[in-house]
């Protein structure tokens, strides 16, 4: 395989610009950073100043030193749809692609955007029979993806490569344990992140279910906030195995990735309210010579793994 040396990974959401400059070749995180976004620069995933995010991005591109010609960017959640479907089993390629825009068109799931990207994996442990099989699809908005593109491009950058985030907090984990896959079924790997949380069930290496929860803050009560995370915790559990598997399976594992810093153990807290096996994301083993705390910042750094 062939690695460019350093790599610009960045992540945008409605608050904020993350990124991580990565060397690939010795697998070494060179620069992290964050700035802060005022309201209204993007809403929902969807950039609303294309021109003031362009002088932002300039900005930190320049004052971080940021002088690769090449970024990875992590698609924003907000756009983002997996849902497993049934197909026929004779449909492949652009045909199955073309069937499922026209199927999301004309059923009541149709999209929240137009002239969507779509792609497609077979989900082999899905029901299957002669005439139809179960596939996985991800979609997302193409008009929103090429606004970051050319966001990204008028600063002559090249993006080599693009990413879901329940995906990076899955490769987040297996690289944290030094294995290259989990050896439990229907594992949910969860992220908390400010005001959102997205929690994902993987059958081994596919999503099959991903839901996203977004809420203000206000006031940030610890307390409180340890009470939702619970709480939409057992509302997915409990969704997947009574509506999403018909009380056929259960999830099997929680594992977590946060960049907030609990004063109290969530691991213990989750465990005692919850019987189910819980895991957080830390002590990811790359080389820095930054003398901070990654954590926050795993999601960009997860793109160079």
């Amino acid at each position: 395989m062939f690695f460019r040396k350093n790599i610009i990974n960045l992540m945008f959401t409605d608050n904020y610009i993350k990124f991580a400059l990565v060397d690939e070749r010795s697998l070494s995180v060179r620069r992290i950073g964050e700035v802060k976004l005022k309201n209204g620069i993007i809403v929902s995933g969807k950039i609303m100043d294309e021109a003031l995010l362009i002088k932002i991005l300039g900005t930190i591109f320049r004052k971080y030193r940021l002088a690769s010609s090449f970024v990875k960017l992590m698609v924003p959640d907000q756009n983002l749809i997996i849902k497993k479907m049934r197909v026929p089993t004779y449909l492949k390629g652009d045909d199955l692609v073309k069937y499922l825009r026209l199927e999301l068109e004309e059923s009541l799931q149709s999209l929240p955007f137009k002239d969507p990207i779509i792609d497609v994996v077979d989900y082999p442990n899905g029901e299957q029979d002669e005439d139809d099989k179960d596939i996985i699809m991800f979609t997302t908005s193409k008009e929103i993806m090429t606004s970051y593109l050319r966001v990204i491009q008028k600063h002559k950058k090249n993006v080599v490569d693009s990413f879901l985030s329940p995906l990076l907090t899955r490769k987040l984990y297996l690289y944290s344990k030094a294995i290259r896959n989990n050896d439990q079924r229907f594992t949910m790997f969860t992220q908390i992140r400010e005001n959102t949380h997205i929690l994902t069930v993987f059958d081994n290496e596919i999503p099959i279910l991903s839901l996203r929860d977004t809420f203000e803050i206000e006031d940030y009560d610890e307390d409180f906030y340890m009470d939702q995370i619970l709480d939409v915790l057992e509302r997915i559990c409990h969704f997947f195995q009574y509506q999403f598997t018909k009380n056929t399976e259960t999830v099997q594992k929680i594992v977590i990735y946060t960049d907030i810093n609990f004063t109290r153990n969530l691991q213990e807290i989750i465990n005692e309210k919850m019987e189910i096996e819980v895991e957080i994301i830390k002590d990811l083993p790359v080389k820095s010579s930054i003398n901070r705390d990654l954590t926050k910042y795993y999601l960009p750094i997860s793109m160079s793994l």
